[in-house]
């Protein structure tokens, strides 16, 4: 309709254009907002309004987004100076930037926001729920080892019981965040322009559409992606068909390899890329794609050199017990606060000749029934070696203290300890120090406490406790 191009013109002058440098501001905001300019690029063939969603996403990630999970340090409003991992993010937040990068890969083809959708997707999406997706929490940070009722404020920037996992608060996330899953399955596959179908998201799934020149083909996904990466695809159609077939090659992933009915299909790939398939599918043919799944060390630089571990497009946590408390709800849709019952302060010890070497992956039973994404129940865990860091506690709002410059020098013994892929982990330690022992190894220091003397309780506000005469 012709009206609807001259309102988004309109939209495009009356309203925020998001075409200058972007410093902060509402989370929300900016995963929607920041596309908006490659959104009109589709009418208005610009390049600059392509340039400036992709300069927005680096903007706010360069200055917040130095952490694992794929979102970034944006509470409800992002700050100057508020970039540590136990910064965290909205549920909206993450589902709408996850949607976000959906749209941007739709308009660019460029695979690396389908990359960068995964990983909001796969590591920040579930453990903002339950694993029953009963409940959910307003906020959620990489490094936060507790989810209680205290209020973080001024340290998170949100007041009040945003951590509490919640059937019934946390206003806008009720609603947006029952759109995560399903826009990510609605675009697990898409068509190409030449008639051809793109495997573009990984996961257990069926397909039915036309291809090539009109004729109609099924194809059924069987995986257990991203937990192991291979995906095979069974084609389904009434006769002998010719498409082209599009397999994403993730950009972590160095080594893809593709056959066809057992055999080896030859095929130019790289990370970050797609393979082409075309050719005539018969009934029955079968695609297997391989993803080899390496354990890689990521460096935080801007975040005091801290480490996360990746494998495939899952980061891994800390494996902190959780105790689940009662926080008010009904039996059958219950609140609950979410508190560690084992020790959570603990430094990498990584082998000097080869980090990705420091760890061993661990295959656990695949659960029959039950949630995928939860504590006792995630089929992969890594084991690695860390020593505690005894000095690293909660800070005065029962915030876990911010990450100090490594690497720690610390003279606990060598423990052999768990990790688990975060969306996995409620309570989680993502970033992690590293340990050292050399010249070069630091001291990790008790940080100043502004109210070192208040030990805030449950939905306690520091002004209202100084007024009420509860602190001097």
């Amino acid at each position: 309709e012709e009206w609807l191009l001259e309102l988004a013109a309109k939209l495009m002058r009356c309203g925020a254009s998001w075409l200058s440098e972007v410093n902060g501001g509402h989370n929300v905001d900016f995963s929607q907002g920041f596309r908006k300019p490659a959104v009109f690029y589709q009418q208005s063939r610009d390049p600059a309004h392509l340039a400036a969603s992709i300069r927005n996403w680096d903007a706010i990630y360069g200055a917040y987004g130095q952490v694992p999970g794929g979102m970034f340090g944006g509470d409800e409003f992002a700050r100057p100076g508020y970039g540590d991992p136990r910064q965290a993010i909205e549920t909206c937040g993450i589902v709408e930037m996850l949607k976000s990068e959906i749209i941007l890969h739709q308009i660019t083809g460029d695979p690396r926001w389908a990359d960068r959708c995964e990983d909001a997707t796969l590591n920040s999406l579930p453990a903002s729920m339950t694993a029953d997706m009963k409940a959910l929490r307003y906020l959620t940070s990489p490094n936060q080892v507790n989810s209680d009722a205290r209020s973080k404020d001024p340290e998170l920037s949100n007041g009040g019981r945003m951590q509490v996992m919640d059937p019934r608060d946390h206003r806008c996330c009720q609603h947006n965040s029952g759109m995560g899953w399903p826009f990510f399955a609605d675009h697990l596959w898409q068509a190409t322009p030449d008639g051809g179908l793109a495997a573009v998201y990984f996961a257990e799934s069926e397909v039915q559409a036309r291809v090539g020149d009109g004729a109609r083909v099924t194809i059924r996904e069987s995986t257990r992606y991203p937990f192991d990466g291979v995906v095979t695809l069974t084609v389904a159609c009434d006769a002998p068909v010719d498409f082209p077939l599009y397999l994403r090659v993730p950009g972590w992933c160095a080594a893809p390899r593709v056959a066809i009915s057992g055999r080896p299909v030859e095929a130019a790939t790289r990370p970050g890329s797609y393979v082409r398939i075309q050719r005539r599918c018969a009934p029955g043919d079968v695609v297997r794609l391989e993803l080899p799944m390496d354990v890689r060390v990521r460096v935080w630089e801007k975040n005091a050199g801290s480490v996360s571990v990746d494998r495939g497009p899952l980061t891994f946590s800390l494996r902190i017990e959780e105790e689940y408390r009662r926080a008010g709800g009904t039996d059958e849709w219950p609140a609950w606060e979410i508190l560690p019952k084992s020790p959570w302060n603990y430094g990498l010890v990584l082998d000097p000749k080869g980090a990705a070497s420091s760890f061993e992956v661990v295959e656990r039973p695949w659960p029959e029934t039950g949630p995928i994404f939860a504590l006792d129940s995630v089929p992969i865990e890594l084991r690695a070696r860390a020593r505690k860091i005894p000095s690293w506690r909660e800070d005065y709002v029962g915030l876990v203290d911010k990450l100090q410059p490594g690497p720690v020098r610390s003279s606990a013994p060598v423990e052999t300890v768990a990790l688990v892929p975060m969306g996995a982990a409620r309570l989680r330690i993502a970033a992690f120090p590293t340990i050292g022992e050399g010249p070069d190894a630091r001291e990790w220091s008790l940080p100043a406490e502004p109210m070192a003397s208040f030990h805030r309780g449950p939905g306690v506000d520091p002004i209202s406790a100084i007024s009420d005469g509860r602190l001097p």
